[in-house]
């Protein structure tokens, strides 16, 4: 659902002339990038941060300022019981800022264990503690199950929003930002008609929605938001999650 607001417009009549919409999940978003399959998309900063050749478009992202509702690690046990980690295949941001929170914050290195997202109670059968994301954690009934918000505890660390997903390609033209633009706009123009179509999608009520559309998501790529993408990418060399050469991050490259 998060993304809808960045592609509303592409779906409904706005994609430019020869132009393909196609939908993956953000982990096979990086790969499609990285082979030459696609020319842009909004992939995992994490993606973007392990293949320089990116270039991320100016101006827009998908990130949160405190609770995200979306990005979540539920566990069986209280947080200091937890040992392994069931990993969303599909996650990279979140995935790694997990790693480095458990790390800092409360001095924890579990293992880790990729896995299908397919079935929560599938990964918690095999694991102490579940990382998700996107619809699956908003939909993921959590009765019982202990609750950690990776955008909250991002947060509680850094004082920084948590930027998980940016637009970016191989060379962001002026033609292509344009386009991505003018899409973003037009769809934090019709966040309400985006919020009707999701809740009837997903079965969540209208109101969660839109407030999570409105209210939680971020769509602007900041200074305070380069900020958070910048420190991610730097702790991310420092936990040993990333091994390129440093160099300067931004609002815009």
């Amino acid at each position: 659902m998060n993304v809808k607001p960045l592609v509303h417009s592409f779906e409904h009549g706005g994609l430019p002339s020869g132009w393909e919409l196609v939908y993956a999940p953000p982990a096979e978003l990086a790969e499609m990038l990285a082979s030459g399959e696609i020319a842009a998309a909004p992939v995992s900063s994490f993606a973007t941060f392990r293949n320089p050749d990116l270039e991320i478009c100016p101006g827009i992202c998908i990130a949160a300022d405190g609770p995200v509702q979306s990005v979540l690690m539920v566990s069986k046990y209280a947080l200091e019981n937890i040992c392994t980690v069931a990993l969303d295949s599909g996650s990279l941001s979140g995935a790694n800022m997990l790693r480095i929170i458990l790390a800092e914050a409360y001095g924890m290195r579990p293992s880790f264990l990729p896995m299908s997202p397919e079935s929560v109670s599938a990964m918690l059968a095999v694991c102490d503690a579940a990382l998700i994301i996107g619809n699956p954690a908003m939909l993921c009934p959590k009765d019982g199950l202990v609750v950690f918000d990776i955008a909250d505890e991002w947060k509680k660390l850094t004082g920084l929003p948590a930027v998980f997903a940016v637009w970016a390609g191989p060379e962001m033209t002026p033609e292509l930002v344009g386009v991505l633009h003018d899409s973003r706009n037009e769809g934090m123009a019709r966040l309400e008609d985006i919020a009707r179509q999701e809740c009837d999608r997903l079965g969540l009520p209208f109101e969660v929605c839109y407030a999570y559309l409105s209210e939680i998501m971020i769509y602007d790529l900041g200074e305070r938001e380069a900020r958070g993408l910048k420190m991610f990418r730097d702790k991310c060399v420092e936990h040993g999650l990333l091994h390129i050469e440093r160099r300067s991050l931004g609002a815009a490259r």
